[in-house]
């Protein structure tokens, strides 16, 4: 299983916004800094900042925080997430919980892992 200080984060959070408490929860966590990319956006371009961390960088999960709620940027969120496969974590600053997004990298890897073992076994079998 991949651990926290393996796991590369991206933080899209909009701009003005105090993310020492999510940076905090982080690094609580295991997670290390330099795995950590932290990008500011303008207000109702959340979303669209989580694209570019899946299309332009290697990162393994994204955490998007926004000033408050907003269903159409949460409803994109997920479409993100089914397309690239990448957890994304959304909240509102200044509540964070970092576990999810790490358990859910943490499932993703042990899941990729258990896939390959067993398309090793299939191929030794024909």
């Amino acid at each position: 299983m991949i651990s926290p200080s393996e796991i590369k984060i991206g933080i899209v959070a909009e701009e003005g916004l105090d993310i020492w408490s999510a940076l905090t929860c982080l690094k609580q966590s295991g997670c290390v800094d330099e795995n950590i990319i932290v990008k500011y956006v303008p207000p109702f371009q959340l979303a669209l900042g989580a694209l570019f961390f899946a299309e332009y960088t290697d990162v393994d999960c994204t955490i998007v925080i926004g000033r408050e709620h907003n269903d159409p940027i949460a409803t994109a969120l997920i479409n993100l997430q089914m397309q690239w496969n990448m957890p994304i974590d959304y909240t509102v600053a200044p509540a964070l919980d970092c576990a999810a997004v790490i358990k859910m990298v943490q499932l993703q890897s042990t899941m990729a892992e258990e896939a390959n073992a067993i398309g090793d076994r299939k191929s030794v079998l024909s």
